[in-house]
């Protein structure tokens, strides 16, 4: 399964989908699904957004995409940042629906996307929004993500622990988890102090995480998971391709048998998805 991770779109909908068409052509690959990390720019009537949105050349083209009904080229999961329709986004969750146009879905808060491509099945988990700490205790928060939505994901790991066809491949989040160094568009350097988002990674261990939000880049590591953070669109690392793949490994059993006085270790042979280095634009 061919995969793209994407960065902040901030409502270039036209664009974004025309990078996408280039970075294929250079690969020479065609994607099968695209990960978005949040400000997509969900935004369904043009005169109603926010002010940060504003700044970003205002709600962009999604009013016009949701309005001719349009459909996106490539399937494509999204997030929610912290700059979007709430009010819209909000219904579609309570609806059920989760494709809001077509071939365009969205992954609320603390829920995970099984992505079916062929044969092929990619779990993805989300958490959008950042992180405020007077919001963080809250049930729910529009533009921000909570420990009860870290705490959903955490209870899918620990139901489907022994289910490998519903373990979590890929974590993706709009704020970056703890520990990981970014480097923003303006050169500056520091850590993301975005509570409870690291503790969640070491114990859902996804094989990679993505995030945005930071208008910058990141390439790290939390305990030999890699993370990415992801470029705001038309920068240097705005756009990630990665592949999916299976292999056979021998995995080593829990347990000898009792009766085996030999005490050598058992293994059988599973089909596992690995990932591979993904090349970045």
């Amino acid at each position: 399964m061919n995969i793209c991770a994407a960065g902040d779109v901030h409502g270039r909908i036209d664009k974004f989908y025309n990078c996408l068409k280039k970075f294929e052509s250079e690969l020479k690959i065609n994607f099968d699904v695209i990960l978005q990390v949040g400000d997509f720019g969900i935004w369904v009537n043009a005169d109603y957004h926010d002010g940060v949105t504003k700044f970003h050349s205002g709600t962009g083209d999604f009013p016009r995409w949701y309005k001719e009904k349009k459909t996106a080229p490539v399937k494509t999961y999204f997030i929610n940042g912290n700059n979007e329709d709430f009010n819209f986004l909000n219904s579609v969750k309570l609806s059920g629906d989760l494709e809001i146009i077509k071939n365009i879905f969205y992954i609320p808060n603390g829920t995970v996307a099984e992505i079916n491509i062929g044969s092929e099945r990619l779990i993805a988990a989300g958490i959008g929004g950042k992180y405020d700490p007077e919001h963080f205790n809250h049930k729910e928060s529009d533009r921000h993500y909570t420990k009860s939505e870290i705490d959903n994901l955490l209870k899918y790991a620990d139901e489907n622990k022994k289910n490998e066809d519903k373990s979590i491949d890929i974590f993706i989040s709009h704020d970056a988890p703890e520990g990981v160094l970014i480097e923003d568009n303006d050169k500056n350097k520091y850590y993301p102090k975005a509570v409870g988002l690291r503790d969640l990674i070491l114990k859902i261990k996804p094989k990679m995480v993505f995030f945005g939000h930071h208008h910058g880049i990141c390439k790290s590591e939390i305990e030999g998971i890699p993370v990415y953070g992801l470029n705001i669109l038309a920068h240097k690392g705005a756009l990630l391709s990665t592949v999916m793949k299976y292999k056979t490994a021998n995995i080593i059993t829990d347990k000898t048998n009792k009766t085996d006085i030999t005490n050598v270790r058992k293994y059988i042979s599973k089909t596992v998805k690995y990932f591979e280095t993904p090349v970045i634009k």
